[in-house]
């Protein structure tokens, strides 16, 4: 499953689809060991508001950077 986004979507949906993996990324961490909860913790979370702060600024480079936050967002969340 590729990141890019297709023509015409919605940055705003791009950002809903992140906002939705992190909330099911926090359910499985719920029950994850301490090793996943660190990874989320040091290095995807702050990607999150990284890419909100992204979105806002829409520009593309923050579309890119949104893109491959959600690429590691799921990269994430089939290793639990």
């Amino acid at each position: 499953m590729g990141t890019k986004m297709k023509p015409g979507k919605a940055l705003d949906e791009v950002v809903s689809e992140l906002e939705q993996l992190a909330d099911e990324i926090k359910v499985k961490l719920h029950l994850a060991n301490m090793d996943a909860k660190s990874t989320w913790n040091e290095k995807l979370e702050p990607r999150l508001f990284e890419a909100r702060k992204h979105a806002k600024e829409a520009s593309d480079a923050s579309r890119k950077s949104i893109e491959e936050a959600v690429e590691a967002f799921r990269t994430f969340s089939r290793s639990l």
